[in-house]
């Protein structure tokens, strides 16, 4: 039993997490939970931007965020204590367990299917896979319920290391595609200033290229057609900007310095590219770590693979605040589905979509807290199953999205940014995922 004393020295998080397992155990509820399938208002958010941290290939959860101590699931994994009582992160990320206080974790995620493919989509869109029709990205959903931000020339969204899997701007067309980078030390490549090609001639090349498209686009008068057009001109557009230094990180103050802080490979490369886009108005940037497909000696590569982790995020945490960025960015790490605690014969662990976890930060979001809980050995949900369209709504109402305006694809369906439901009576649509509102408080 807790004395009045001791609560009042505990730190706010601290207190905070008391009365929630005290409410929890003698109420049997949660504080705060999900909507519970209400309709949630839309609120003016404070993350006015994002950057997504994917981790490709099904990130194992007991080895990063999630770790079970004592159990004989655990393998070889020991812990990093974090500033909050009962929480530990894994050894593997001391950095971001010693700044805890600045971050929030879901650990009680689930999904329906193990397959790669279709785990990615239904994290990047909250929507299963399907033949007829293709959906939209977070990036391309908040160009379309806030509006372009106008007066730049640099995209909306940008994709580093997506890969050509990614859903894109999916039915809302190419005009709304995030801007895909392959090497964040390269940028945009074949810009004319790459190329060094002058003006001149650069002109001249596209005026051809204008000739040839002439009859087809005069024959072909579709909106497909003119969305592609219009894409095509705003490329053109950025492609003779001087807004292209934004994507050179040789043009970032100190980048070798930061680049030895964030990890000089691809990850913490891409990590720092996406903290230049967001101070200079992009609004949503995703950065892809692979690797995580760990079914063989998993204790050789999750060093290495986890540590990348830590220290990018521990660094871009740190720039945003340093340049007063931090909470009007929300940082979000997710995967495709967690890891088997039973570790194989080979000394790995095979693809687990009953629980895993994601993370989030920045944006409004009050950090040092865990929602949701694995059970004893990280096999199974123990309390407040979270689905992909949770944890998207919880990003769209950070960012102030309404998360009941509907959209309609060109096919004449309705469709929302954190998946929907329809009254059978009333033929209402709503909003299926719920933010997580304890998050927010």
């Amino acid at each position: 039993m807790i004395t009045k004393a001791q609560l009042s020295q505990l730190d706010p998080l601290s207190r905070r997490q008391f009365v929630a397992n005290a409410a929890k155990t003698a109420l049997g509820v949660s504080v705060l939970p999900l909507f519970a399938g209400k309709a949630v208002a839309a609120q003016p958010g404070k993350a006015k931007h994002c950057i997504f941290l994917y981790m490709s290939g099904g990130m194992t959860h007991m080895d990063t965020f999630d770790p079970k101590p004592g159990a004989e699931t655990q393998g070889k994994t020991g812990i990093a204590k974090t500033p909050v009582a009962g929480i530990n992160l894994s050894e593997f990320m001391p950095k971001l367990a010693k700044g805890f206080n600045d971050i929030a974790l879901i650990r009680s995620m689930t999904q329906k299917t193990g397959d790669h493919r279709g785990g990615s989509y239904v994290m990047h869109t909250s929507y299963n896979p399907r033949s007829t029709i293709r959906h939209p990205s977070m990036g391309p959903w908040a160009q379309r319920l806030l509006g372009k931000n106008e007066g730049m020339q640099l995209p909306d969204s940008v994709t580093i290391g997506a890969g050509g899997e990614h859903p894109g701007a999916g039915f809302f067309g190419p005009s709304m595609s995030p801007l895909p980078i392959g090497d964040p030390m390269k940028g945009v490549q074949n810009s004319r200033f790459a190329e060094g090609i002058e003006e001149k001639d650069f002109d001249k090349r596209l005026k051809l290229m204008s000739t040839f498209n002439e009859t087809f686009t005069q024959k072909f008068k579709t909106d497909e057609v003119k969305a592609y057009s219009d894409f095509y001109d705003e490329t053109l557009k950025l492609m003779k900007s001087e807004d292209l230094d934004v994507f050179d990180l040789e043009k970032e103050p100190d980048y070798k310095a930061k680049l030895e802080r964030y990890g000089d490979n691809r990850f913490g490369q891409g990590v720092l590219l996406a903290k230049r886009l967001v101070a200079n108005g992009v609004r949503h940037v995703e950065v892809t770590l692979g690797g995580w497909d760990m079914h063989n000696d998993l204790w050789s590569a999750i060093p290495e693979r986890a540590g990348s982790l830590d220290m990018a995020i521990a660094a871009l945490i740190e720039d945003l605040k340093a340049e007063g960025l931090f909470e009007e960015t929300i940082i979000c790490l997710a995967s495709e589905f967690g890891r088997t605690p039973n570790i194989n014969s080979n000394g790995g662990r095979d693809h687990h979509p009953r629980v895993f976890t994601t993370m989030l930060a920045g944006g409004g979001i009050v950090g040092g807290q865990v929602y949701g809980e694995s059970d004893d050995k990280g096999i199974a949900v123990k309390e407040n199953p979270c689905e992909a369209k949770d944890f998207n709504a919880t990003i769209a109402y950070a960012m102030g999205l309404d998360l009941n305006e509907v959209v309609y694809a060109p096919s004449g369906r309705p469709f929302l940014v954190a998946g929907h439901k329809q009254d059978p009576k009333t033929k209402e649509i709503t909003t299926e995922g719920q933010p997580i509102m304890q998050f927010f408080s």
